[in-house]
């Protein structure tokens, strides 16, 4: 994709999806949000890519939405059938999106620095992994404008954090910084600022080296295992399993495991 707000490039079998909208502190926009699509879209139907970062120029990952582009709803969408219908799959709607990344069954990673706000914290739910800078810092501000977060900001942090940080964050609107998002679930890792471009570089590398089939088949069965009792969450294990134990990926590194044990060469 050519430069401009938003950035694709690929290294090696990682995809590299850049937002370059420093000047608006990278709120999303058409382009910026056509450019996720694509990025998303590749990532599914290209065999050759096994990764997405998905990352920011700047000094904000994102303020989230721009409410004076064309992703923001209507002035005259009250109906709330209509307003429903417009959050499911209407443009600048996060619902399609985050539904699309929790479904591929590749590594879904994004890197924060800054601020990560809104709309744009509200998607990086939706990702496997999420990594940030010790900058970084996350808030749901919606409440300030008589809203809530209704594109994850509710029901995925709920499932990540819990009602406790969620009302923290959704309820009474404060921001919390990258330890205590690393604390409550938000994010998974955090790196000092001088290092951080290396460190994300090195964790998709390592991404990129995992079989594929064992990370899809994992990546669902975590996902279908967050809402089973124990004994149903079982059973999904074994399925997973079972599916792999097959295949010609999981046979070809056991028995290259075992000559390695053995001293074979």
């Amino acid at each position: 994709m050519a430069q401009g707000k938003f950035e694709i490039e690929q290294r090696d079998a990682i995809l590299i999806a850049t937002i370059n909208r420093p000047e608006k502190l990278n709120a999303f926009d058409l382009e910026i949000w056509e450019g996720l699509w694509a990025a998303t879209r590749q990532l599914a139907s290209d065999d050759s890519v096994q990764v997405l970062l998905v990352k920011a120029e700047g000094k904000y990952f994102s303020s989230g939405i721009d409410l004076t582009s064309e992703l923001a709803p209507a002035a005259d969408l009250t109906d709330p059938s209509k307003f429903r219908q417009w959050y499911r799959a209407g443009t600048g709607s996060l619902h399609a999106l985050g539904d699309e990344w929790e479904a591929i069954g590749k590594p879904i990673v994004v890197a924060h620095q800054g601020p990560c706000l809104g709309g744009a914290l509200e998607l990086s739910l939706c990702a496997d992994f999420r990594l940030a800078s010790r900058d970084a810092r996350y808030g749901l501000p919606e409440i300030a404008f008589g809203g809530i977060p209704g594109s994850g900001g509710t029901s995925r942090l709920v499932r990540l954090a819990g009602p406790h940080w969620a009302r923290w964050l959704n309820l009474a609107n404060k921001q919390v910084d990258a330890e205590l998002a690393r604390t409550i679930g938000i994010v998974h890792d955090i790196y000092d600022p001088e290092n951080f471009t290396a460190e994300v570089d090195s964790f998709c590398d390592a991404m990129a080296a995992i079989p594929p089939e064992a990370f899809a088949a994992g990546k669902l069965a975590i996902e279908l295992s967050a809402d089973l009792d124990k004994a149903q969450a079982r059973n999904v294990e074994r399925l997973a399993v079972s599916a792999l134990i097959g295949g010609k990926e999981l046979r070809e590194m056991m028995s290259a495991m075992k000559k390695r044990l053995s001293g074979e060469r």
